[in-house]
């Protein structure tokens, strides 16, 4: 690898290596934990939020899942050390942290959640540890400053998506991985995106970057594993495995096609708050379709209406809707972090709704902060569950169990299902519970 990097860049790498080596072993000591206790605000061994201002942070050794959303926004942190008690991140933990520059990830990791790093524009390398598994939907979207990723080949499962608009990235990974794949995959989609410009896949006798000397080293056989449907939008650019090592090399000046997590187009996000009838295409309101509209205040949702789209209204300023029989699916955050949203009915026509499809909204934020009950349901759809119990009795009536409701509670072992149940959402349960009564209701996993 050394070929391929000038001495400046691997002194870095290494300085990272053996930090994160250090700091990984090393527990917070008593003082740094009592100074800075109060950030961290806990449920059990789940870090719900951190409320701090410093720049550096180490996560508490007592911490197993970094919840969702953990981090979000926090413009302060720029460097994190996740030590090796933490065995999960949840989605959105670090979305938006602009100013976010270094990361170590702990050994006791095995994926990296969806939308983990989203938007974290100050990011420019990391080293994924060779416990990781997966890197998961959007898991780097938006980081476009990212220039150098080192992913192990332990690592089995990228999405398609994970490297959304990081123009930059070069992935350096062993020959015959399925980062070097994946990278192979990048470079064979641009041909069937109609968006993308970019050159064709070279196969060169020598390789040179800005900052090294040129090397030359014979291409890669390995067969690259098909060709996915690339995502629609996304820019890809030309990649070379030479030697042991998968180059995705995206060229500068592509187009580039905005995607949710980036800041809407000017007026889009501003304006006199309006009552509106929402836009559909084919009974579905697109994905996207009001992402961060800071111009709406209550919606209504025609009649017809099967289906709203994913984030169609997240991050907007909607504080009332109206949703009509007749929609059966409430797609993936499609609420999420619409704060001022106080409020919803559910018709009994909907028989999916999908993970963070409320999270962060005034309705689920109350429930969680004010209730006296331990179920969230709205018509006949249980949305969440806030109790701590380790048999659970789902309540008589209940016929849909929403995506991920009980997600976190890993002290439940045992639920019982009321005959009344018809669906259950993906991972609506912690893996390995055991579930009485289920007759013939329909699971999706």
């Amino acid at each position: 690898m050394g070929r391929f990097m000038n001495h400046k860049k691997w002194m870095a790498v290494i300085a990272l290596a053996v930090t994160a080596l250090i700091l990984t072993h090393l527990p917070v000591s008593e003082a740094d934990a009592a100074a800075s206790a109060s950030d961290f605000q806990t449920q059990g061994s789940t870090l719900v939020k951190y409320r701090g201002t410093e720049e550096r942070v180490t996560i508490p050794d007592t911490v197993e899942v970094v919840g969702e959303s953990a981090f979000e926004n926090n413009q302060k942190v720029q460097f994190v050390v996740i030590p090796k008690s933490v065995k999960r991140l949840d989605a959105y933990v670090f979305w938006g942290c602009n100013n976010l520059e270094e990361v170590v990830l702990g050994k006791g990791l095995t994926a990296v959640d969806e939308y983990s790093f989203a938007g974290c524009t100050g990011l420019k390398q990391i080293t994924i540890p060779e416990n990781i598994q997966s890197i998961d939907a959007q898991a780097f979207a938006g980081c476009v400053n990212l220039t150098d990723i080192y992913i192990p080949a332990t690592v089995t499962g990228i999405a398609e998506d994970a490297f959304l608009n990081c123009d930059n990235v070069t992935i350096h990974a062993d020959e015959g991985s399925v980062a070097a794949q994946f990278a192979q995959k990048l470079a064979e989609q641009k041909n069937r995106d109609p968006l993308v410009t970019a050159a064709p896949v070279q196969t060169p006798t020598a390789v040179s970057r800005p900052d090294t000397q040129a090397t030359t080293e014979p291409v890669s056989t390995a067969t690259p594993a098909p060709v996915a449907t690339p995502v629609p939008g996304n820019v890809l650019g030309s990649t070379i495995i030479v030697g042991n090592h998968a180059l995705v090399m995206v060229h500068p000046g592509e187009e580039k096609v905005q995607q949710g997590y980036t800041e809407p187009e000017a007026g889009q996000e501003t304006g006199e708050e309006q009552d509106i009838t929402a836009e559909t295409e084919n009974g579905k309101i697109p994905e996207w379709m009001y992402y961060r509209n800071q111009s709406v205040s209550a919606v209504t949702i025609p009649e017809g209406t099967t289906e709203i789209g994913r984030f169609a209204f997240s991050r907007s300023s909607l504080r009332t809707v109206t949703i009509p029989e007749g929609v059966t699916v409430i797609d993936y955050a499609a609420f999420y972090h619409c704060d001022n949203l106080d409020n919803v009915i559910l018709p009994d026509t909907v028989n999916t709704v999908g993970a963070k499809a409320f999270t962060h909204t005034g309705w689920l934020d109350d429930f969680e902060e004010n209730s006296m009950d331990d179920f969230l349901i709205s018509g006949d759809i249980l949305v969440a569950y806030k109790g701590n119990l380790p048999e659970v009795v789902i309540p008589d009536g209940v016929r849909v169990i929403a995506e991920e409701a009980f997600r976190n509670h890993t002290e439940l072992k045992k639920v019982h299902l009321p005959a009344s149940v018809t669906d259950i959402g993906n991972d609506a349960f912690p893996e390995g519970i055991e579930k009485i009564g289920r007759a013939s209701c329909r699971e999706r996993v």
